[in-house]
């Protein structure tokens, strides 16, 4: 996680992001992506394009995977497994979707997202 720690970003789309390119290669992942219970994008590693399609398919892989077309899945993730995680930010569902290495996802990953993705504090005011 050090190398996050070098690339920071305010902004917390690029921080989503950045952590999650992180997350991918200290977890052996080639992809991995951040999508709403919508199928929305949310953050991702750097192909914006399989983002936008895993993005799209995680909800109906995490709710209903028989719906999906036959050989769909393989086909998105060039034959290589596909793994998905139920995470919660600011108390609402969200699918962590990855492609390569099957492997555990810690913890760790629901309070980074927490931390990103939290409403900016409001700036404290000084007087004069």
């Amino acid at each position: 996680m050090d190398e996050r720690r070098q690339a920071r970003s305010e902004n917390p789309w690029l921080a989503g992001d950045l952590y999650l390119q992180t997350v991918a290669q200290d977890h052996g992942l080639d992809h991995l992506t951040l999508a709403t219970r919508e199928g929305l994008l949310l953050s991702g590693t750097p192909d914006r394009d399989l983002n936008n399609r895993l993005a799209a398919v995680a909800p109906v892989y995490a709710e209903e995977p028989a719906s999906l077309k036959p050989g769909m899945l393989e086909e998105l993730a060039q034959g290589q497994p596909l793994q998905l995680w139920r995470v919660k930010i600011r108390e609402r569902p969200f699918y962590l979707i990855g492609v390569g290495t099957p492997t555990d996802m810690p913890e760790e990953v629901q309070t980074a997202f927490d931390r990103i993705f939290a409403r900016p504090r409001p700036a404290s005011r000084t007087s004069n």
